[in-house]
């Protein structure tokens, strides 16, 4: 279902193709991880997984976080950022609060 509710949101309101790309392999780690977040990924990997730089990568995270795809936190310093995929279709998943489905 969320598959679906995002190529009938991409058809009225594109994103890039890194976005795309970095949209699809959230929702890979999530299935990986049951739905458990949040999902712990440092950019470095993140970049080496999708074949782009780190630049790359955080522009696309800006670009999924901006368009209400992902919300994301950072812990500082140089330890993995923490992920949530924002459900399109009002699901709810494991670890995600009620005020994650509403942002």
């Amino acid at each position: 279902m969320e598959l679906k509710e995002f190529y009938i949101t991409h058809n009225s309101d594109r994103i890039s193709p890194n976005a795309q790309a970095m949209w699809h392999y959230l929702m890979y780690r999530a299935n990986q991880n049951w739905w458990h977040y949040p999902l712990c990924l440092n950019v470095p990997e993140m970049a080496f997984a999708l074949k782009m730089s780190t630049a790359s990568v955080k522009r696309a995270r800006d670009e999924l976080t901006k368009k209400g795809y992902i919300r994301w936190e950072s812990p500082g310093g140089a330890r993995a950022a923490r992920y949530y995929i924002m459900s399109r279709t009002g699901s709810k998943y494991a670890g995600q609060e009620e005020k994650e489905q509403k942002e």
